[in-house]
């Protein structure tokens, strides 16, 4: 009886702990030095507040390209540059200093100004599952050859753990700049995704001129890795690309843009940490339109891409994703007269309050706001420059994952006794690549949506492992399958791509 009560205490404080997670409520941007006359310093937004609470924060150093992080309250713990670890007293955490060390820390960061290390999506801070008051950053450096000519490159990914219970709160970091991987190729894209089993995390960062992603995972008791896919689909660039990644709110997909290579959307399974079936569609914007980004609504149906003067909407649910796209918007060539600067479109993230916010590529006091992202078409109520801010700032938003995804109830990975607070379940389908509808069925006559995959062979089984029935698929996304003769019951529809990716499944259920 003992340890049933114990075990009863963890399981609720564990409820507690998910439902008060608010990692991302309080967002810090800017630029130093401070002059609130001027416009210049940091910006606070706190999301713990509807709408959210806007005021002037005096910052160190520059915060227009951060990781950071809150507590579960939703207040602020400590923020980075990729120069120094600053907390939210304003100081450098103990022995925050030196990220990133090497040639261009020093060009960029040990100027006497306070600037930012050049990265654009090249960090991520996430909390130490089961390492109360313990937080990890994980962050990219950049490396030039010392022969002639030099080549530059983002060749180093570290990371840095961080204690905010040491110091009476005011933090220390514990390590710092541990080397994880050296390639010459990696892409400013780097982002996060909850495991299956809701408490670890994959980190996720592709290899430029390739068709490589590397995954990292951060449990309890360290990181593993690095594990590799080959997705098939080949990025052209390296290091900066002006595009952004984002996860789908509910973890099944996971999308890239870059004015070079279009539009990249795979299917991807939290459980075994897999991108399967990957689609490329074209590149939305014009020649001239390469600064780009992507943000994904709260029901994880609606895709947004912004190419510099354009913002368009995509219906990840449709059966073809490119037909379903539609142009939102165009830039207005509204200027910001505090500086005299243009407001185009760049960098998007979904917010606590489920706007999508997003950041101009220029120095300026504005933030665009889709406003319903998850309505269609130009209901989304996309508005220009509609968020002023205290302070000037530009390019980057803040680079977080999305914290309220939690485990897969009924997946092979849901083992661990978390379940997701009221509200926030996502019902597991391996990949959520195929699906069958209407399902339960009563007829029999069962239409099957499948990802992007090229061909392969779809098969019924019973319960029991019996083949009934088998079809050869080539490129059709949409196939009409027969089950008029079977039984009432439960049956496994598993879709094997033609490409060699491990089989996709989803249960059928016949009743009459």
């Amino acid at each position: 009886m003992k340890y049933i009560f114990v075990l009863t205490l963890y399981f609720i404080f564990l409820t507690k702990m998910l439902a008060q997670e608010k990692w991302d409520y309080t967002w810090i941007l800017g630029y130093n030095p401070n002059d609130s006359i001027q416009g210049y310093g940091g910006t606070m937004v706190n999301f713990n507040t509807s709408p959210p609470l806007l005021s002037y924060f005096p910052i160190p150093v520059d915060a227009n390209n951060t990781a950071q992080i809150c507590n579960r309250e939703g207040n602020l713990l400590f923020f980075s540059n990729g120069c120094n670890i600053v907390n939210s007293s304003n100081q450098l955490i103990s022995n925050g200093d030196q990220i990133n060390p090497g040639t261009f820390h020093n060009e960029w960061c040990n100027t006497g100004d306070d600037h930012a290390y050049k990265t654009y999506q090249g960090m991520i801070a996430l909390p130490w599952p089961e390492r109360e008051g313990q937080y990890v950053m994980f962050h990219l450096g950049w490396f030039r050859t010392d022969t002639w000519p030099p080549r530059t490159s983002l060749r180093d990914f570290y990371f840095t753990r961080i204690d905010m219970t040491a110091n009476n709160g005011l933090g220390t970091v514990l390590e710092k700049n541990n080397l994880l991987l050296q390639d010459t190729n990696l892409v400013d894209n780097l982002t996060a995704v909850r495991h299956g089993n809701g408490r670890d995390w994959w980190i996720v960062e592709p290899s430029g001129k390739s068709d490589s992603i590397y995954l990292y995972l951060l449990t309890p008791y360290g990181i593993k890795g690095p594990f590799i896919e080959r997705t098939g689909l080949r990025m052209s660039t390296r290091g900066f690309n002006a595009g952004q990644v984002v996860f789908s709110p509910d973890g099944t997909k996971y999308v890239r843009v870059n004015a070079a290579d279009g539009v990249d959307i795979f299917c991807f399974d939290r459980c075994r940490g897999e991108f399967v079936c990957g689609e490329r569609l074209p590149f939305p914007g014009g020649q001239d339109d390469n600064i780009c980004g992507a943000a994904i609504s709260p029901s994880s149906r609606y895709l947004y891409i912004s190419a510099l003067t354009k913002l368009f909407q995509y219906d990840l649910w449709a059966t073809d994703i490119e037909s379903s796209k539609i142009l939102i918007d165009e830039y207005d060539w509204f200027v910001d007269t505090t500086a005299g600067l243009q407001t185009p479109f760049y960098q998007q993230m979904l917010a606590p309050d489920g706007k999508i916010y997003m950041s101009v590529p220029n120095g300026t006091v504005y933030f665009h706001v889709i406003d319903a992202p998850d309505s269609a078409g130009l209901h989304c109520d996309f508005r220009q420059h509609d968020l002023r801010l205290p302070t000037h700032h530009g390019f980057c938003v803040p680079n977080f994952p999305h914290f309220r995804l939690y485990d897969l109830p009924g997946s092979p990975c849901d083992s661990l006794g978390i379940d997701a607070p009221e509200g926030y379940r996502v019902l597991w389908s391996p990949t959520d690549a195929i699906r069958l509808f209407p399902n339960p069925n009563v007829d029999g006559q069962v239409t099957v949506t499948l990802p992007p995959c090229a061909g392969g062979r779809l098969r019924i089984f019973n319960m029991a492992g019996a083949l009934l029935a088998a079809y050869t698929i080539d490129n059709d996304r949409l196939f009409r399958i027969d089950c008029s003769g079977f039984a009432n019951g439960v049956y496994i529809v598993s879709f094997a791509p033609a490409d060699g990716h491990k089989p996709l499944s989803a249960k059928l259920v016949l009743g009459r």
